[in-house]
């Protein structure tokens, strides 16, 4: 009886990398599907982003650019439940926020963890189990966003604070590309979230799914 022939090395990695992709895409799709029953509100945000599985060279963490969401799945693969559903909630509501690009003339880096940090206040308040290296800086909680940047040009430990994602903006500019024809123009971006964003506090504002701090959050933008 004939043997049949060994798998290449090349062919086995190239069924692994699919595995990997399938694996962690099914798990990002059953976090916002949990998320219908304990955060409606985080849930239909989720719903306008498709969850994209892209390589490392284009994405080392996670990123969103409005359009969708773009997960390494090996970096996505090596996170634990509660770190995997806060991330994928911390890019949604960057949409939300319409953190789409850098602020000119600011520093890029102190502005993405302007940003974070807002999000991640927002996540807070919305009870979610936040991992231990989000970035939060409690002092600021309540601060606008320029005033949580200017805080932050006096912060001592500011260079050991580390994103969970990559920022918005380069996620964007490596897209800027392709054919825009299924996708939302560039320039309607900030009025689409815009729009679902209100579409959420319409929903759910005086429920116990969104507080009320919530909409004084979004009205004060």
């Amino acid at each position: 009886m004939e043997s049949k022939p060994l798998l290449n090395d090349q062919l086995i990695s190239d069924i692994d990398e699919k595995e990997v992709i399938t694996k962690q895409k099914g798990l990002w799709q059953a976090d916002r599907d949990a998320w219908s029953n304990d955060q409606p509100a985080t849930a239909f945000l989720a719903q306008q982003l498709d969850i994209e599985l892209v390589p490392a060279s284009n994405v080392a963490t996670a990123s969103t650019d409005g359009r969708g969401l773009y997960v390494n799945p090996y970096w996505s693969s090596s996170l634990d439940e509660i770190t995997r559903r806060f991330t994928q909630a911390h890019l949604v509501w960057h949409c939300a926020a319409r953190h789409f690009s850098s602020a000119p003339g600011l520093d890029s880096r102190r502005w993405h963890l302007t940003c974070d940090h807002e999000v991640n206040v927002v996540l807070l308040m919305l009870g979610f189990v936040m991992p231990p290296q989000a970035v939060l800086f409690p002092a600021c909680i309540g601060k606008s966003l320029p005033d949580v940047y200017a805080w932050l040009a006096d912060y001592p430990l500011l260079n050991e604070e580390v994103s969970l994602d990559a920022p918005p903006w380069l996620t964007h500019s490596k897209k800027n590309d392709e054919d825009e024809t299924t996708h939302f123009a560039v320039s309607s971006l900030e009025k689409h979230w815009q729009e679902q964003a209100c579409e959420v506090m319409h929903r759910y504002v005086g429920t116990p799914d969104l507080r009320f701090l919530m909409a004084s959050w979004h009205t004060n933008r």
